[in-house]
């Protein structure tokens, strides 16, 4: 058995429930092994939004924690599916071809190339012998299918949340820098203030001693 991540895009969103459906049955039935579940939609200003989601007969978000589909479930939420479904209107509207962008770009870019605005997809965690169950599901409702092992996915998963972290700490890095730079300089205005008051103090001595 081997553990894919697969994803199933739809033009219809109708036949998108009903391969989440047939999964759970067909998994129900013995043909392969569907770990859990989430169907996925991108609205009108770029978000992909979850739609439902399933694991071990439970549905809801909250159950793909701690899942290696709640992590990718939580990039492709967050700003990087904007970003990626973004990229993906630019592409389509340019003269680059949106074929090779996909074959250029990341397995997080082609997930999300496969989710633009009016798709519904259907992302599961597998365990599979053989294709070929899902395959049929796949023909039979005309989706667009990506497969991928688990494990290259949870490399690339991980890679990604190491480099946003990266990415956080280095603009914390800078706002630093910029707020230390702000702060000289009111350091340097308050020692203004504090010599140019020590003046007005020495004076005011001065004369009253006189």
């Amino acid at each position: 058995m081997t553990r894919n991540i697969v994803v199933l895009s739809f033009a219809e969103e109708s036949k998108a429930f009903q391969a989440f459906s047939e999964l759970k049955q067909k998994s129900a039935d013995g043909a392969f092994s569907l770990v859990n579940a989430v169907v996925l939609a991108r609205n009108a200003n770029g978000e992909i939004t979850s739609r439902d989601g399933w694991a071990d007969g439970s549905s809801g978000d909250h159950i793909l924690t701690g899942t290696l589909l709640g992590s990718l479930l939580g990039l492709l939420l967050g700003p990087l599916g904007v970003l990626f479904g973004a990229s993906t209107g630019a592409l389509i509207g340019s003269s680059v071809s949106l074929d090779d962008a996909v074959d250029q770009g990341s397995l997080l870019d082609h997930m999300t190339h496969l989710i633009p605005v009016g798709i519904t997809a259907v992302v599961a965690t597998i365990d599979e012998a053989t294709p070929d169950a899902v395959d049929a599901i796949s023909r039979s409702l005309d989706a667009v299918i990506l497969r991928c092992p688990a494990e290259i996915v949870a490399a690339e998963v991980d890679a990604t949340v190491k480099a946003e972290a990266a990415a956080v700490d280095a603009a914390r890095k800078v706002l630093f820098e910029q707020h230390k730079a702000e702060w000289k300089a009111k350091i340097e205005d308050w020692r203004q203030q504090a010599k140019a008051g020590s003046e007005q103090l020495k004076a005011r001595i001065k004369n009253s001693l006189q």
